[in-house]
């Protein structure tokens, strides 16, 4: 039986594993795919980092820019994590997935198909976009053209010449049409339920990482103000490039809904050139026209939902009360549930200053945790199940 268990070898599956092996733990890590970072392999080309690589880096494992680049690329990103596993010499199992988790003597145990798993520890790290959300719009099903989610989107290359409606103003449906535009779609809009907040990778020069990173210990109204005053520097007004104002501050959006600020590449320049339209979100399709919530048809040849992810942990470890309304864990990093003792979960907190700092600090606070707990442990009895 290993000491510890981690589910997911993704960068916060890879984190919690290295520094729990550096603390003399013995890790296993279990992974549904054949190799590390699979949902970063699955992402479209044009994908980067909005994180700067020094503030993404893992402990244990620099990524310098020379290497990785500033903001790295996906396939930067994928190299950095097959060096990070590599460096720490990670005991990895691929083509296993662990699909329930439940309460045992000695620990957890793991049901991974015909395969049961027991450990002391076990660490949940299957990642925060498990499972694409695709709404089930009235009349979707009769649309003549192309209805793909943004987890099933490659290159922008592949939609030259077409007429693209991307459904989702977040970080992903704002970039979606960046690069849309750049790679030659005829026509560009974006259907918006809810204004983003929007903002660049760099102000001034600084990665505005940093600055959330810095913001993080104001409250909620001052990181809000501050937020506001950012983007405000960045763009102007934005209702004049024809996005509306978000309703609330970064810091408030992010409490309430787990979701961070979208990212400027070039995005309200081409608002302001009138490359890229914002319409009012989908309500439904009837034959080869989309709905829009203000009553307005449009025809669109292909339509890309950018409408986001859901957690895939109900199936896992639903039954043992540690999930929240939204289906995100209420414990994070090294806090453990009472219901729960030695079950963490690492990748499913986000912060202003992004999610790779808080998996970095949360690797840290699983291992010092987890080693304190297995130390804590009633040992079995002589003749005993070891």
């Amino acid at each position: 039986m290993a000491d510890v268990i981690v589910c997911g070898a993704g960068a916060a599956g890879l984190s919690a594993a290295a520094m729990l092996r550096r603390s003399g733990m013995q890790v296993l890590v279990i992974e549904r795919s054949v190799a590390v970072a699979a949902s970063w392999r699955a992402r479209y080309d044009e994908l980067f980092l909005n994180t700067p690589g020094w503030m993404a880096a893992q402990p244990g494992w620099a990524a310098p820019r020379r290497r990785y680049g500033e903001f790295p690329s996906r396939d930067q990103w994928i190299n950095y994590l097959e060096d990070y596993a590599r460096h720490h010499r990670l005991d990895i199992r691929f083509g296993v997935e662990a699909q329930r988790i439940d309460p045992a003597p000695a620990g957890w145990l793991i049901q991974a198909g015909d395969t049961t798993l027991e450990a002391a520890v076990v660490v949940v790290a299957t990642g925060y976009d498990h499972d694409p959300y695709l709404p089930m719009w009235p009349g979707m099903d009769q649309f003549p053209g192309e209805v793909l989610h943004a987890a099933a989107y490659r290159t922008a290359a592949a939609f030259a010449g077409h007429d693209v409606l991307i459904a989702g103003a977040n970080t992903t449906g704002v970039e979606l049409a960046t690069h849309l535009c750049r790679a030659g779609a005829s026509r560009v809009r974006i259907a918006c339920r809810t204004p983003p907040n929007l903002v660049r990778r760099k102000m001034l020069g600084v990665p505005v990482g940093f600055i959330g990173l810095l913001l993080m210990p104001l409250p909620r109204a001052w990181a809000d103000w501050a937020g506001r005053r950012v983007q405000h520097a960045a763009f102007g007004d934005l209702p004049a490039l024809g996005l509306p104002t978000a309703p609330l501050g970064i810091r408030t959006v992010l409490e309430q809904t787990g979701r961070g600020p979208s990212y400027d590449d070039g995005f309200a320049h081409l608002l302001r050139s009138g490359q890229i339209q914002v319409v009012a979100a989908v309500h439904g399709f009837d034959g080869a026209s989309v709905i829009l919530a203000d009553g307005t048809r449009i025809r669109p040849d292909t339509v890309i939902a950018a409408t986001g992810y859901r957690r895939g942990l109900q199936s896992l470890v639903g039954h043992l009360g540690v999930l929240g309304p939204a289906g995100t864990p209420v414990f994070h990093g090294g806090s453990q549930h009472p219901l729960a003792p030695r079950l963490f979960f690492i990748g499913y907190r986000i912060t202003l200053a992004g999610q790779m700092p808080a998996m970095r600090a949360d690797a840290r606070g699983i291992a010092r945790a987890a080693r304190r707990a297995v130390r804590h442990m009633p040992r079995p009895a002589a003749g005993g199940r070891p």
